[in-house]
Parts: structure tokens; C-alpha cells; sequence
């Protein structure tokens, strides 16, 4: 995400511009929100003779009041229409609290199984202890700095999960260690850790964090976050040594329920590895 006060300014000023005014104004834009599923091919981890693998993203639902309720149950809904291989989620389930968990679980325990998480900035702040444990009893694993090897279909697929970055807790060294990384699927929540996971090997990296710049204006929310040392803000970008940055907008607010232009949509992205 921008810095609080930077992404604060770029909301009061998208919010004057909108004319929305009080809270009749706020439901009228949560109600205007639509759910973008978006579609993607990659051949990163792709050798031949091995099937395709459908993996569904899901990233910063932010369970809460800033969050419309419609956008999460549509999201869990697309998802299982889509029946992947595997669903991925990449951290910021709450904010700042527990006070939604059990709406959290309700979500959560709908999605496709396999389902592999990592953590986000927010689960920290809210309680990382206890979102974990809420995870793991729906049976989705949920790595901090870890690694898991799965077999989907017959085809073995490794997912490391890079636990959050801005709140410096990502140990990337340790997640990658003693990983095949030509067949590793790598979560990580914070898109700053995408260059070093680049640099030592990763080669397809799925984040989130940003909502996709939550207001974005064309010339105006990329520059912004430049200058705030933000080069990932949504969409793919290409690293070094031939890595592929995905980064989601995700569904959800953490303050205001609205966003604004395409690329900061509400979002579930599949991702068929092909």
C-alpha cells in the first residue's frame, strides 16, 4: 500500500472530485463495486509433457465494514465456479482487529481445496497467532517463510510462502531454502519482496498489498507511488532473471469502500500454468 498520509490525500481528493458526500454517498460507491475476474496464461514453471494447472488468487479480502460484503461472497462464488487446481491466498484477511474472524472462517471455509496462504501486513496488526490457527483448522496451509510440495493432477508443484515484508517479518532465505525453484509457485504478500525472491531464484511471484493504488488515476496514483519507492503497484512486471511479478489488487478496504479506475478493481485472478 501507499504511505497512510500519501494514500489518504490521493482518497480525499478522488472522493471530492466524486461528489460523495456522508454515508449515503459511501454505499452508493460500495454498490457501484464490481468483481473483475481476470485471466492468465504462464509458461514459468511449465516443462514439457505435464498437464495444465488452473490456480485461483485471492488476495486482501480485509473482512470488515470497508469491505462490501457482496465483492467476498462473489469472489468465493467465481472462485469455486472456476474449480481450480489450487487456491492461493496472499495475506490481509483482517484489519487491524479480530473482530471479524468468524465472518473470516465463514468466507474461507468455501474456497477450493488445496488452499495455500501467507500472511499480510494487517494479520500482523490484527493477531498472526490466531488468524494462523483459524486458517489451519479449515485445512488451509499456511506458510511463514516455509515451503510445501504438492501433487496436483500428477504433476508436483512446490509453494513457498514469503511471510510480510513491511512489517519485516519475511525471512526470504530461509523460505527458498532447499526449494526446486524452476517448480516453485511463490506467495508473498509485500511486492518490495519480489526483486531479492527474483535475485535468488523465484521465477513466478504472486502479491498483493497494494489495491492496486485503491484510487487509481490515470498519470497521477503510479507517480505517486514512485515517489514513495513503490514500482509494483498492479498488474505483471518482469524482474531479473527472467521473474514474473504478479501483483493483485485484491477485493477489499481497509478504510474507505471505494475504489476507483480499472486497475485498482476488485479482483480474482486465475492463473492457469500451462
Amino acid at each position: 500500500m501507499l504511505t497512510s498520509r500519501r494514500r489518504f490525500l490521493i482518497q480525499l481528493g478522488a472522493l471530492g472530485a466524486l461528489g460523495l458526500a456522508g454515508g449515503a454517498g459511501l454505499r452508493r460507491a460500495e454498490a457501484r463495486q464490481r468483481l473483475r475476474v481476470t485471466r492468465h496464461r504462464r509458461t514459468e514453471l511449465c516443462e514439457a509433457g505435464l498437464s495444465p494447472l488452473l490456480v485461483a488468487h485471492l488476495t486482501d479480502l480485509h473482512v470488515g465494514i470497508a469491505t462490501p460484503a457482496h465483492l467476498l461472497r462473489e469472489a468465493v462464488e467465481e472462485t469455486r465456479r472456476a474449480r481450480p487446481d489450487l487456491t492461493v491466498l496472499t495475506g490481509d484477511y483482517l484489519n487491524r482487529s479480530l473482530h471479524h474472524l468468524e465472518r473470516l472462517r465463514e468466507l474461507l471455509a468455501l474456497l477450493p481445496r488445496p488452499c495455500v496462504a501467507t500472511l499480510g501486513n494487517h494479520d500482523h496488526w490484527s493477531g498472526a497467532a490466531e488468524i494462523r490457527r483459524a486458517l489451519e483448522r479449515l485445512g488451509i496451509a499456511v506458510l511463514q517463510n516455509a515451503s510445501t510440495t504438492l501433487t496436483l493432477r500428477g504433476r508436483r508443484l512446490s509453494v513457498v510462502g514469503v511471510d510480510d515484508g513491511m512489517t519485516r517479518h519475511a525471512d526470504i532465505a530461509r523460505s527458498l531454502a532447499g526449494v526446486e525453484l524452476r517448480r516453485a509457485l511463490v506467495l508473498a504478500h509485500y511486492p518490495k519482496d519480489a526483486d531479492e525472491i527474483a535475485r535468488r531464484g523465484g521465477r513466478l511471484i504472486l502479491s498483493g498489498h497494494t489495491h492496486g493504488g485503491q484510487i487509481a488515476l490515470p498519470g497521477v496514483t503510479r507517480g505517486l507511488a514512485r515517489l514513495g519507492g513503490h514500482r509494483y503497484i498492479s498488474g505483471w512486471y518482469e524482474l531479473s532473471r527472467g521473474a514474473r511479478l504478479y501483483v493483485s489488487p485484491g477485493l477489499g478496504s481497509a478504510a474507505i469502500p471505494l475504489r476507483v479506475g480499472r486497475r485498482a478493481a476488485p479482483e480474482l485472478a486465475l492463473l492457469e500454468l500451462v
